[in-house]
């Protein structure tokens, strides 16, 4: 007997056959390529994850997580943030290939390459699903855009220089 695969529908259920590790996401039904990220970008990513995680281990809040890890969100995008936090109330989302819904908080690290789809298409994404709190970092100048889900739309965000602060996390994180 053979078996049967079903006809891939989305780009989602392509992106789910392509090898591990393979750098794309899928934001709105459309592919997007990342080449790997500058020392600058890794540097800041891995200085807020500490801080992070230091301080959901420390509070029992919830996880801390760094890229690559999929996140998928509704059957036309599965990205991978640069760091993100999912609350204990959301761990159900956590699943063994990937985070299936919004995490709560969102840290984006800006590449010449990515920022349309950073500033623009994951923006509008993430309001749809409603991730809490969206912050975008221009690594050049250290510059973070703060966003804060209100009525499911980001107000205009706070600018912020070296630091950001979450809400939801009653916590100030500086890079």
């Amino acid at each position: 007997m053979s078996v049967l695969m079903r006809k891939p529908q989305t780009l989602v259920d392509v992106y789910r056959l392509l090898p591990e590790g393979t750098p794309i996401q899928v934001i709105q039904n459309q592919f997007y390529m990342s080449p790997s990220p500058t020392f600058d970008h890794f540097s800041i990513a891995r200085e807020i994850f500490r801080q992070l995680d230091a301080h959901a281990m420390q509070n029992n809040l919830g996880e801390a997580i760094y890229a690559p890890v999929d996140v998928y969100l509704g059957d036309k995008n599965a990205v991978q943030p640069d760091v993100f936090f999912i609350s204990n109330d959301n761990k159900h989302l956590i699943k063994k290939d990937g985070i299936y819904g919004a995490p709560d908080l969102i840290v984006e690290i800006l590449s010449p390459s990515n920022k349309n789809a950073d500033l623009i298409k994951k923006k509008a994404v993430y309001a749809e699903f409603g991730v809490k709190e969206y912050f975008i970092i221009e690594p050049s100048d250290k510059t973070v855009l703060c966003y804060y889900l209100k009525d499911g739309k980001y107000a205009e965000p706070k600018k912020q220089k070296a630091k950001f602060i979450s809400k939801l996390l009653n916590k100030t994180f500086s890079f």
